[in-house]
Protein backbone atom coordinates (compact mmCIF):
# COMPACT_ATOMS: atom_id res chain seq x y z
CA UNK A 1 0.00 0.00 0.00
CA UNK A 2 1.26 3.47 -0.90
CA UNK A 3 2.02 6.14 1.67
CA UNK A 4 0.23 9.32 0.58
CA UNK A 5 2.12 12.55 1.24
CA UNK A 6 0.88 16.10 0.62
CA UNK A 7 3.73 18.31 -0.65
CA UNK A 8 3.53 22.10 -0.19
CA UNK A 9 6.02 24.14 -2.20
CA UNK A 10 6.69 26.75 -4.86
CA UNK A 11 5.95 25.98 -8.51
CA UNK A 12 9.66 25.62 -9.24
CA UNK A 13 10.24 23.20 -6.36
CA UNK A 14 7.28 21.03 -7.31
CA UNK A 15 8.17 20.95 -11.02
CA UNK A 16 11.65 19.79 -10.07
CA UNK A 17 10.32 17.15 -7.69
CA UNK A 18 8.06 15.77 -10.41
CA UNK A 19 11.13 14.96 -12.54
CA UNK A 20 12.31 12.31 -10.09
CA UNK A 21 9.20 11.34 -8.11
CA UNK A 22 9.38 7.93 -9.79
CA UNK A 23 12.42 7.28 -7.60
CA UNK A 24 10.13 7.24 -4.56
CA UNK A 25 8.48 3.80 -4.72
CA UNK A 26 5.43 3.10 -2.57
CA UNK A 27 4.92 6.85 -2.06
CA UNK A 28 2.13 8.86 -3.67
CA UNK A 29 2.63 12.63 -3.75
CA UNK A 30 -0.19 15.20 -3.87
CA UNK A 31 0.97 18.71 -4.77
CA UNK A 32 -0.11 22.08 -3.36
CA UNK A 33 1.57 25.15 -4.88
CA UNK A 34 2.06 28.52 -3.18
CA UNK A 35 3.41 31.82 -4.52
CA UNK A 36 4.81 32.92 -1.16
CA UNK A 37 5.58 30.79 1.93
CA UNK A 38 2.92 32.72 3.85
CA UNK A 39 0.21 31.10 1.67
CA UNK A 40 1.02 27.74 3.28
CA UNK A 41 -1.36 28.72 6.10
CA UNK A 42 -4.37 28.50 3.79
CA UNK A 43 -3.01 25.61 1.73
CA UNK A 44 -2.90 23.39 4.81
CA UNK A 45 -6.66 23.89 5.16
CA UNK A 46 -7.13 22.57 1.60
CA UNK A 47 -5.18 19.35 2.07
CA UNK A 48 -7.15 16.24 1.21
CA UNK A 49 -6.84 13.09 3.36
CA UNK A 50 -3.24 11.89 3.42
CA UNK A 51 -0.74 10.07 5.65
CA UNK A 52 1.69 12.97 6.18
CA UNK A 53 2.51 16.51 5.00
CA UNK A 54 5.88 17.65 3.60
CA UNK A 55 6.87 21.33 3.33
CA UNK A 56 9.55 22.50 0.87
CA UNK A 57 11.28 24.53 3.59
CA UNK A 58 11.21 25.73 7.16
CA UNK A 59 9.53 29.06 6.30
CA UNK A 60 6.19 27.62 5.08
CA UNK A 61 6.47 25.07 7.89
CA UNK A 62 6.79 27.87 10.46
CA UNK A 63 4.08 30.05 8.93
CA UNK A 64 1.60 27.16 9.01
CA UNK A 65 2.38 26.17 12.60
CA UNK A 66 -1.11 26.79 14.00
CA UNK A 67 -2.79 25.04 11.08
CA UNK A 68 -0.32 22.12 11.35
CA UNK A 69 -1.24 21.57 14.99
CA UNK A 70 -4.79 20.77 13.90
CA UNK A 71 -3.68 18.11 11.42
CA UNK A 72 -4.28 14.52 12.49
CA UNK A 73 -1.17 13.40 10.57
CA UNK A 74 2.55 14.17 11.06
CA UNK A 75 4.32 16.93 9.13
CA UNK A 76 7.96 17.50 8.17
CA UNK A 77 10.01 19.97 6.12
CA UNK A 78 13.09 20.10 3.87
CA UNK A 79 16.02 21.30 5.95
CA UNK A 80 18.31 23.84 4.27
CA UNK A 81 21.72 22.44 5.23
CA UNK A 82 25.35 22.87 4.25
CA UNK A 83 24.87 20.52 1.29
CA UNK A 84 22.43 23.00 -0.25
CA UNK A 85 24.87 25.87 0.37
CA UNK A 86 27.85 23.98 -1.09
CA UNK A 87 25.86 22.84 -4.14
CA UNK A 88 24.65 26.36 -4.88
CA UNK A 89 28.08 27.95 -4.47
CA UNK A 90 29.63 25.25 -6.66
CA UNK A 91 27.02 25.85 -9.36
CA UNK A 92 27.80 29.59 -9.26
CA UNK A 93 31.56 29.07 -9.54
CA UNK A 94 31.04 26.70 -12.46
CA UNK A 95 28.48 28.77 -14.40
CA UNK A 96 28.89 32.43 -13.43
CA UNK A 97 32.50 32.75 -12.20
CA UNK A 98 31.49 35.52 -9.79
CA UNK A 99 33.80 36.00 -6.77
CA UNK A 100 32.26 34.97 -3.48
CA UNK A 101 32.50 38.48 -2.00
CA UNK A 102 30.42 39.88 -4.91
CA UNK A 103 27.45 37.71 -4.01
CA UNK A 104 24.46 38.32 -1.72
CA UNK A 105 22.57 35.41 -0.15
CA UNK A 106 19.38 35.17 1.90
CA UNK A 107 18.94 32.01 3.94
CA UNK A 108 17.65 30.57 7.20
CA UNK A 109 21.02 30.03 8.87
CA UNK A 110 23.73 32.40 7.53
CA UNK A 111 26.42 30.71 9.62
CA UNK A 112 26.20 27.71 7.28
CA UNK A 113 27.89 29.76 4.54
CA UNK A 114 30.83 30.55 6.80
CA UNK A 115 31.06 26.91 7.85
CA UNK A 116 31.13 25.65 4.24
CA UNK A 117 33.73 28.18 3.16
CA UNK A 118 35.95 27.35 6.12
CA UNK A 119 35.68 23.64 5.32
CA UNK A 120 37.11 24.23 1.84
CA UNK A 121 39.84 26.56 3.10
CA UNK A 122 38.18 29.77 1.90
CA UNK A 123 38.04 32.10 4.89
CA UNK A 124 39.35 35.37 3.44
CA UNK A 125 36.18 36.49 1.67
CA UNK A 126 32.49 35.98 2.48
CA UNK A 127 29.27 36.91 0.69
CA UNK A 128 26.74 39.42 1.99
CA UNK A 129 24.15 37.43 3.93
CA UNK A 130 20.62 38.10 5.15
CA UNK A 131 18.96 35.92 7.77
CA UNK A 132 15.31 35.22 7.00
CA UNK A 133 12.67 33.85 9.37
CA UNK A 134 8.88 33.69 9.67
CA UNK A 135 8.73 37.42 10.49
CA UNK A 136 10.33 38.59 7.22
CA UNK A 137 8.64 40.48 4.36
CA UNK A 138 9.36 39.70 0.71
CA UNK A 139 10.12 43.35 -0.03
CA UNK A 140 12.82 43.41 2.66
CA UNK A 141 14.59 40.54 0.92
CA UNK A 142 14.21 42.13 -2.51
CA UNK A 143 15.55 45.47 -1.23
CA UNK A 144 18.54 43.78 0.43
CA UNK A 145 19.70 42.25 -2.85
CA UNK A 146 18.78 45.12 -5.17
CA UNK A 147 20.42 47.83 -3.02
CA UNK A 148 23.69 45.91 -2.92
CA UNK A 149 23.73 45.61 -6.70
CA UNK A 150 22.67 49.22 -7.29
CA UNK A 151 25.56 50.42 -5.12
CA UNK A 152 27.98 48.14 -6.98
CA UNK A 153 28.83 45.95 -4.00
CA UNK A 154 27.50 42.75 -5.57
CA UNK A 155 26.77 41.41 -9.03
CA UNK A 156 24.68 38.30 -8.21
CA UNK A 157 21.88 37.51 -5.76
CA UNK A 158 21.12 34.02 -4.42
CA UNK A 159 17.69 33.69 -2.86
CA UNK A 160 15.87 30.93 -0.98
CA UNK A 161 12.45 32.43 -1.76
CA UNK A 162 10.64 31.86 -5.06
CA UNK A 163 8.65 35.12 -4.82
CA UNK A 164 11.86 37.12 -4.21
CA UNK A 165 13.44 35.46 -7.23
CA UNK A 166 10.57 36.52 -9.47
CA UNK A 167 10.57 40.07 -8.05
CA UNK A 168 14.33 40.48 -8.60
CA UNK A 169 14.09 39.14 -12.14
CA UNK A 170 11.35 41.67 -12.90
CA UNK A 171 13.84 44.41 -11.88
CA UNK A 172 16.54 42.87 -14.11
CA UNK A 173 18.66 42.04 -11.07
CA UNK A 174 20.94 39.04 -11.75
CA UNK A 175 19.65 36.32 -9.43
CA UNK A 176 19.66 32.54 -9.04
CA UNK A 177 17.70 30.27 -6.71
CA UNK A 178 19.20 28.36 -3.82
CA UNK A 179 19.54 24.78 -5.01
CA UNK A 180 17.86 22.03 -3.01
CA UNK A 181 19.92 18.90 -3.76
CA UNK A 182 17.94 16.00 -5.18
CA UNK A 183 19.27 13.59 -2.54
CA UNK A 184 18.21 15.96 0.25
CA UNK A 185 14.67 16.18 -1.12
CA UNK A 186 14.41 12.40 -1.49
CA UNK A 187 15.73 11.91 2.05
CA UNK A 188 13.26 14.48 3.41
CA UNK A 189 10.30 12.75 1.79
CA UNK A 190 11.48 9.31 2.91
CA UNK A 191 11.85 10.65 6.45
CA UNK A 192 8.28 11.95 6.18
CA UNK A 193 7.12 8.50 5.11
CA UNK A 194 8.87 6.98 8.14
CA UNK A 195 7.06 9.47 10.39
CA UNK A 196 3.73 8.47 8.82
CA UNK A 197 4.40 4.76 9.31
CA UNK A 198 5.49 5.35 12.91
CA UNK A 199 2.35 7.38 13.62
CA UNK A 200 0.20 4.59 12.19
CA UNK A 201 2.08 2.03 14.24
CA UNK A 202 1.60 4.02 17.44
CA UNK A 203 -2.05 4.62 16.60
CA UNK A 204 -2.67 0.89 16.13
CA UNK A 205 -1.36 -0.09 19.58
CA UNK A 206 -3.86 -1.55 21.99
CA UNK A 207 -5.84 0.61 24.41
CA UNK A 208 -7.99 -0.70 27.26
CA UNK A 209 -10.86 1.21 28.81
CA UNK A 210 -13.21 0.83 31.75
CA UNK A 211 -16.73 2.17 32.15
CA UNK A 212 -18.00 2.07 35.71
CA UNK A 213 -21.72 2.58 36.34
CA UNK A 214 -23.50 3.45 39.54
CA UNK A 215 -25.12 0.42 41.18
CA UNK A 216 -28.67 1.26 40.11
CA UNK A 217 -27.83 2.25 36.53
CA UNK A 218 -29.42 0.30 33.70
CA UNK A 219 -27.80 0.65 30.28
CA UNK A 220 -29.36 -0.61 27.06
CA UNK A 221 -27.67 -2.73 24.41
CA UNK A 222 -28.18 0.11 21.93
CA UNK A 223 -26.30 2.52 24.21
CA UNK A 224 -23.48 0.02 24.68
CA UNK A 225 -23.23 -0.41 20.91
CA UNK A 226 -23.18 3.35 20.39
CA UNK A 227 -20.38 3.79 22.92
CA UNK A 228 -18.20 0.95 21.62
CA UNK A 229 -18.65 1.85 17.93
CA UNK A 230 -17.59 5.45 18.55
CA UNK A 231 -14.04 4.18 19.24
CA UNK A 232 -14.31 1.02 17.12
CA UNK A 233 -14.02 -1.10 20.27
CA UNK A 234 -15.17 -4.47 21.49
CA UNK A 235 -16.85 -4.48 24.91
CA UNK A 236 -17.03 -7.10 27.66
CA UNK A 237 -19.14 -7.00 30.81
CA UNK A 238 -16.77 -7.70 33.71
CA UNK A 239 -19.13 -7.15 36.63
CA UNK A 240 -22.69 -5.95 37.07
CA UNK A 241 -21.63 -2.32 36.90
CA UNK A 242 -18.26 -2.55 35.11
CA UNK A 243 -17.49 -2.89 31.40
CA UNK A 244 -14.14 -3.30 29.64
CA UNK A 245 -13.39 -1.78 26.23
CA UNK A 246 -10.68 -2.98 23.83
CA UNK A 247 -9.70 -0.44 21.20
CA UNK A 248 -6.59 1.22 19.73
CA UNK A 249 -4.59 4.16 21.03
CA UNK A 250 -5.36 6.17 17.90
CA UNK A 251 -9.13 5.78 18.24
CA UNK A 252 -9.10 6.57 21.96
CA UNK A 253 -6.81 9.59 21.48
CA UNK A 254 -9.17 10.99 18.85
CA UNK A 255 -12.17 10.41 21.13
CA UNK A 256 -10.48 12.34 23.94
CA UNK A 257 -9.25 15.18 21.74
CA UNK A 258 -12.60 15.66 20.00
CA UNK A 259 -14.72 15.08 23.11
CA UNK A 260 -16.47 12.08 21.60
CA UNK A 261 -16.80 10.60 25.09
CA UNK A 262 -19.11 13.48 26.00
CA UNK A 263 -21.78 11.72 23.96
CA UNK A 264 -21.39 8.68 26.23
CA UNK A 265 -22.68 10.72 29.15
CA UNK A 266 -25.75 11.66 27.12
CA UNK A 267 -26.79 8.07 26.31
CA UNK A 268 -26.48 6.82 29.89
CA UNK A 269 -29.15 8.01 32.31
CA UNK A 270 -26.89 8.10 35.40
CA UNK A 271 -23.32 9.35 35.96
CA UNK A 272 -20.51 7.08 34.78
CA UNK A 273 -16.75 6.97 35.33
CA UNK A 274 -14.33 6.28 32.49
CA UNK A 275 -10.66 5.28 32.49
CA UNK A 276 -8.24 4.36 29.72
CA UNK A 277 -4.85 2.72 29.71
CA UNK A 278 -2.16 2.61 27.02
CA UNK A 279 0.69 0.15 27.15
CA UNK A 280 3.29 -1.80 25.20
CA UNK A 281 1.31 -4.96 25.96
CA UNK A 282 -2.34 -5.77 26.66
CA UNK A 283 -1.43 -6.59 30.26
CA UNK A 284 0.26 -3.21 30.75
CA UNK A 285 -2.61 -1.31 29.11
CA UNK A 286 -5.15 -3.13 31.32
CA UNK A 287 -3.22 -2.34 34.47
CA UNK A 288 -2.88 1.33 33.50
CA UNK A 289 -6.64 1.54 32.92
CA UNK A 290 -7.27 0.00 36.36
CA UNK A 291 -4.88 2.47 37.95
CA UNK A 292 -6.59 5.40 36.21
CA UNK A 293 -10.13 4.46 37.24
CA UNK A 294 -9.93 5.64 40.90
CA UNK A 295 -9.07 9.15 39.68
CA UNK A 296 -12.28 9.49 37.65
CA UNK A 297 -15.21 11.39 39.12
CA UNK A 298 -18.77 11.22 37.77
CA UNK A 299 -18.91 11.90 34.02
CA UNK A 300 -15.17 12.35 33.65
CA UNK A 301 -12.38 10.27 32.18
CA UNK A 302 -8.69 9.78 32.94
CA UNK A 303 -5.90 8.17 30.97
CA UNK A 304 -2.59 6.62 31.99
CA UNK A 305 -0.29 6.21 28.98
CA UNK A 306 2.65 3.87 28.45
CA UNK A 307 4.97 6.45 30.05
CA UNK A 308 2.90 6.20 33.25
CA UNK A 309 1.65 9.74 32.81
CA UNK A 310 -1.81 10.49 34.21
CA UNK A 311 -3.83 12.69 31.85
CA UNK A 312 -7.22 14.21 32.58
CA UNK A 313 -9.84 14.93 33.50
CA UNK A 314 -11.61 14.71 30.15
CA UNK A 315 -13.62 16.22 28.57
CA UNK A 316 -12.03 19.65 28.66
CA UNK A 317 -12.95 21.03 25.23
CA UNK A 318 -16.15 21.99 23.46
CA UNK A 319 -17.84 19.55 21.11
CA UNK A 320 -16.48 19.43 17.59
CA UNK A 321 -19.69 18.69 15.68
CA UNK A 322 -20.56 21.89 13.83
CA UNK A 323 -24.20 22.84 13.44
CA UNK A 324 -23.32 25.59 10.99
CA UNK A 325 -20.40 26.38 8.72
CA UNK A 326 -19.00 29.63 7.34
CA UNK A 327 -16.20 28.11 5.26
CA UNK A 328 -16.96 28.84 1.57
CA UNK A 329 -15.78 25.39 0.43
CA UNK A 330 -18.03 23.58 2.90
CA UNK A 331 -20.93 25.89 2.13
CA UNK A 332 -20.57 24.96 -1.54
CA UNK A 333 -20.23 21.25 -0.70
CA UNK A 334 -23.31 21.35 1.51
CA UNK A 335 -25.27 23.18 -1.19
CA UNK A 336 -24.32 20.71 -3.93
CA UNK A 337 -24.86 17.54 -1.91
CA UNK A 338 -27.77 18.80 0.26
CA UNK A 339 -25.97 17.34 3.30
CA UNK A 340 -26.37 19.25 6.56
CA UNK A 341 -23.36 20.97 8.18
CA UNK A 342 -23.71 18.60 11.15
CA UNK A 343 -23.48 15.55 8.90
CA UNK A 344 -20.54 17.04 7.01
CA UNK A 345 -18.80 17.68 10.32
CA UNK A 346 -19.31 14.05 11.35
CA UNK A 347 -18.00 12.83 7.98
CA UNK A 348 -14.90 15.00 8.38
CA UNK A 349 -14.39 13.64 11.90
CA UNK A 350 -14.70 10.13 10.48
CA UNK A 351 -11.91 10.91 8.00
CA UNK A 352 -9.70 12.39 10.71
CA UNK A 353 -10.26 9.42 13.01
CA UNK A 354 -8.98 6.81 10.56
CA UNK A 355 -5.39 5.68 10.17
CA UNK A 356 -6.18 4.55 6.61
CA UNK A 357 -7.30 6.81 3.78
CA UNK A 358 -9.43 4.04 2.26
CA UNK A 359 -12.81 3.12 3.75
CA UNK A 360 -15.96 1.12 3.00
CA UNK A 361 -19.62 2.00 3.30
CA UNK A 362 -19.75 -0.29 6.31
CA UNK A 363 -16.95 1.65 8.05
CA UNK A 364 -18.89 4.89 7.59
CA UNK A 365 -22.17 3.27 8.63
CA UNK A 366 -20.70 2.05 11.92
CA UNK A 367 -19.12 5.42 12.67
CA UNK A 368 -22.23 7.49 11.89
CA UNK A 369 -24.58 5.02 13.61
CA UNK A 370 -27.10 5.25 10.79
CA UNK A 371 -28.74 2.68 8.52
CA UNK A 372 -27.04 1.13 5.49
CA UNK A 373 -29.55 2.87 3.23
CA UNK A 374 -28.75 6.29 4.73
CA UNK A 375 -25.02 5.65 4.42
CA UNK A 376 -25.29 4.58 0.78
CA UNK A 377 -27.47 7.60 0.00
CA UNK A 378 -24.88 9.91 1.59
CA UNK A 379 -22.02 8.27 -0.32
CA UNK A 380 -23.91 8.49 -3.61
CA UNK A 381 -24.36 12.24 -3.17
CA UNK A 382 -20.64 12.66 -2.46
CA UNK A 383 -19.58 10.40 -5.34
CA UNK A 384 -21.96 12.07 -7.82
CA UNK A 385 -20.39 15.46 -7.10
CA UNK A 386 -16.79 14.24 -7.09
CA UNK A 387 -16.20 14.61 -3.35
CA UNK A 388 -15.64 10.87 -2.90
CA UNK A 389 -13.93 8.50 -5.32
CA UNK A 390 -14.33 4.74 -5.71
CA UNK A 391 -10.77 3.41 -5.81
CA UNK A 392 -11.22 -0.36 -5.67
CA UNK A 393 -12.99 -3.32 -4.15
CA UNK A 394 -12.41 -5.80 -1.35
CA UNK A 395 -13.76 -9.32 -0.87
CA UNK A 396 -13.37 -10.44 2.74
CA UNK A 397 -15.97 -13.19 2.55
CA UNK A 398 -16.73 -16.05 0.16
CA UNK A 399 -20.24 -15.18 -0.97
CA UNK A 400 -21.98 -12.04 -2.15
CA UNK A 401 -20.70 -9.02 -4.03
CA UNK A 402 -17.35 -7.35 -3.23
CA UNK A 403 -17.48 -4.11 -1.25
CA UNK A 404 -16.38 -0.85 -2.85
CA UNK A 405 -13.40 1.00 -1.41
CA UNK A 406 -13.71 4.78 -1.22
CA UNK A 407 -11.48 7.80 -0.54
CA UNK A 408 -12.42 11.40 0.13
CA UNK A 409 -11.62 13.98 -2.53
CA UNK A 410 -12.07 17.18 -0.54
CA UNK A 411 -10.22 18.78 2.40
CA UNK A 412 -11.31 17.14 5.65
CA UNK A 413 -8.75 18.82 7.97
CA UNK A 414 -10.48 22.23 8.09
Amino acid sequence: MHTRIAVLGSANFIERLKTFEQELPSIRLDYYIYNTPFEAIELVKNIKPCDAVFFSGSLPYSFAEEARKRLPVPSHYLIQDDTAIATTLLANSYSNFIPIHHISIDLIEPQLVQSVLQDIGQSEHYPFTLKIDHAFHIQEVVSFHSNLQITGKTSLAITSIHAAYEALRSQNIPVIRMIDPKNSIIKGIKDTKSMALLAKSQSAKIAVGYIQLTMDTVISEKSLQQISSSIQASMIKVEESLYTLFSTQGDVQKALEENTIETWFEVVSSPIKIAFGFGKTAVEATQNAKDALPYAADNTAYLINDNKELLGPFPNNQKQVRLKTNDPKLVQLAKETTLSPANLSKIMQFSRSRSSIEFTAYDLEIYLQVSRRTTERTLKKLVDHGYVRIIGEEMTYQQGRPRSLYEFNFPTYL
